[in-house]
C-alpha cells in the first residue's frame, strides 16, 4: 500500500504550513500553521481528521491553527516548541534528534538549523517521506543534522532560486550600522544568533546595544541544552552576553517582533531581515523601513544538495511560489525530480543515498 501526502497549505505561496501524510492507514499532520498576516484566518483545519499531529518549531505559520484542532488529536513536539502552544494544551515530546512511534510510524527527528527547538521530520514509510519544516545550514548557533534517505523530500523553499551566502547578507547589513536601528525579529530564531553578531559590531563601533530580555531567555535555554544541540564555539560568547547590562536609549536595539511599525520607534530606524508583510511592503516602498535579508531557510543551492543527500526521486518545493518563471526556475534545478501536485503517492521505492558529507 502506498502512502498519500496531500498539502492542505504551504505550496504555492509562502502560507501556512499543515500537510497531511496517511499511510498504514493512519493520518499524520505535520505542522498545524496559522495565519502571516494580521486579520486573517485560514481554512486548512475546516472539518479536519487526523490521528495525530507533529510539530517541528514555534513560528506562526507552522503552529499557530493549533488552536483550530480538536484538543483530543494527540500532539508532538520538543519541549521548548510546547511554551508556544495555547494554555493547557496536551502535548508528547518529541526527541530534539532521535526516534519515535506515533500511530505505529516510525519518525525520526534532527535539528533543522532554523530555530530554538526546533527539527525536521523523517516518516519510516514508502522508501521515507523527508519533511524539512523550516531549515537552514548557515546558522552559527542551530546545527543541521543530516537526515536518513527518503523518497520523497518537502523542503523549505522560502527563498525560492535565491542563492546568496550568509556573509554576503551580513555585510550587507553591517552598512546600515551607521544610524540608530531596530531590529524586529523572532524570539526563538534568527534574533538569537544576531544578537551575537550585534554584540561582535557594537564592540568593534564602539556603539551602544539593548537585547530583548525574551531573546536573552532564549539564549540562556540555548545554553542549558546539551551541548550536542547547538554549534560548537559560542558557549563563552552567550555567557558573556547573558552577563552583559542593557544599555539605556542605545543605538542598536534588537527586538522581538510584535509588528512593530516605525511610530512604534521614533528615534530609531526598524531594518527587518526576513518575511515582509504586504503592510511592510509598503513600509518599504515609502522609504520608511529598510530591508536586508538574514538566512534562515534553505537557499537553492542547499536545497539541491539536501535533495541529492537524501536520494529523493519526488521533490516538493514548500512556501514558495510557484508561477510560470519560477517553475522554470525549479525544473532547472531539480529536472524530472520537481513534484509540485497538492495530493500525489509515494510508492515503496528503495532511497538512495548520495556521496555528499554530513550537514551537522
Amino acid at each position: 500500500m502506498s502512502a498519500t501526502i496531500e498539502i492542505l497549505s504551504g505550496l504555492g505561496d509562502k502560507g501556512s504550513a499543515a500537510i497531511v501524510v496517511e499511510a498504514q492507514g493512519k493520518r499524520l499532520l505535520l505542522d498545524a500553521g496559522g495565519a502571516l498576516h494580521p486579520g486573517d484566518t485560514i481554512t486548512w483545519a475546516n472539518d479536519l481528521d487526523v490521528d495525530a499531529v507533529l510539530i517541528t518549531h514555534d513560528h506562526i505559520d507552522h503552529i499557530g491553527g493549533v488552536a483550530e484542532l480538536a484538543e483530543s488529536v494527540p500532539l508532538y513536539c520538543t519541549p521548548l516548541v510546547a511554551k508556544a502552544l495555547p494554555h493547557n494544551r496536551a502535548w508528547h515530546p518529541l526527541p530534539e534528534r532521535g526516534t519515535l512511534e506515533v500511530e505505529g510510524i516510525t519518525i525520526t527527528t534532527g535539528q533543522a538549523g532554523h530555530s530554538l527547538g526546533g527539527v525536521w521530520l523523517h516518516l519510516a514509510v514508502e522508501g521515507g517521506i523527508f519533511y524539512s519544516g523550516d531549515a537552514c545550514f548557515e546558522s552559527r548557533l542551530f546545527p543541521f543534522d543530516t537526515p536518513p534517505p527518503a523518497r520523497v523530500a518537502m523542503l523549505d523553499a522560502s527563498y525560492g532560486s535565491y542563492d546568496l551566502s550568509q556573509a554576503n547578507c551580513v555585510q550587507v547589513i553591517a552598512e546600515y550600522l551607521d544610524q540608530p536601528l531596530a531590529f524586529p525579529v523572532p524570539e526563538t530564531g534568527r534574533g538569537l544568533e544576531m544578537a551575537l553578531w550585534l554584540v561582535e559590531e557594537a564592540d568593534r563601533r564602539q556603539l551602544t546595544l539593548a537585547i530583548d530580555p525574551v531573546i536573552r531567555d532564549n539564549l540562556a535555554a540555548l545554553l542549558a541544552l546539551p551541548a550536542t544541540l547547538r554549534r560548537q564555539g559560542y558557549d563563552d560568547a552567550i555567557r558573556s552576553l547573558l552577563a552583559r547590562k542593557n544599555v539605556d536609549q542605545p543605538t542598536l536595539w534588537l527586538i522581538r517582533d510584535l509588528n512593530d511599525t516605525p511610530e512604534h520607534w521614533p528615534d530609531h530606524h526598524l531594518l527587518h531581515t526576513g518575511y515582509l508583510t504586504p503592510e511592510r511592503c509598503n513600509e518599504l516602498a515609502a522609504g520608511d523601513i529598510s530591508w536586508q535579508r538574514w538566512n534562515v531557510h534553505l537557499r537553492a543551492s542547499h536545497l539541491v544538495a539536501l535533495a541529492n543527500q537524501l536520494g529523493a526521486v519526488q521533490v516538493v518545493p514548500l512556501f514558495t511560489p510557484l508561477s510560470d518563471n519560477e517553475l522554470t526556475a525549479w525544473r532547472r534545478l531539480l529536472s524530472d525530480r520537481l513534484c509540485t501536485d497538492q495530493r500525489f503517492s509515494a510508492q515503496a521505492c528503495p532511497a538512495t543515498s548520495s556521496s555528499l558529507g554530513s550537514f551537522v
